[in-house]
């Protein structure tokens, strides 16, 4: 009876600290709003508007940083190695894909990239 008291107090502990881990770590993420533009739908975010640059892998995310008009599946998250300032991913959850985004200011490329659309 007692073992059982023991593990059961052990087990709310164990619990208690997983959901207060989660907690601490969780960051919120961040409703962005989106506007189309001859025909490109672009993310603004932040006094800044981002414009549709090139495919990239999904594999090129990095930390999500929020999701576009209320609609948690479209989803934005950092571009990996890079400053969300300047550049951003967009993909869908159950799409495959991800799309760069380019601050529209941005004139400094990085190497390997193409531009596979016409910016407004």
């Amino acid at each position: 009876m007692r073992v059982r008291r023991l593990l059961a107090v052990l087990g709310i502990l164990l619990l208690l600290n997983a959901a207060l881990l989660c907690a601490c770590t969780g960051k919120e993420l961040v409703d962005m709003e989106s506007e189309s533009r001859d025909g490109l739908r672009l993310v603004l975010w932040e006094g800044r508007v981002y414009v549709p640059f090139c495919v990239v892998s999904l594999r090129d995310r990095g930390e999500q940083l929020g999701y576009v008009d209320g609609d948690t599946a479209d989803r934005i998250s950092e571009y990996d190695g890079f400053p969300p300032e300047e550049w951003l991913v967009s993909w869908v959850e159950h799409d495959g894909g991800a799309m760069l985004l380019k601050e529209e200011t941005v004139t400094d490329i990085p190497e390997g990239l193409t531009q596979e659309y016409d910016l407004p």
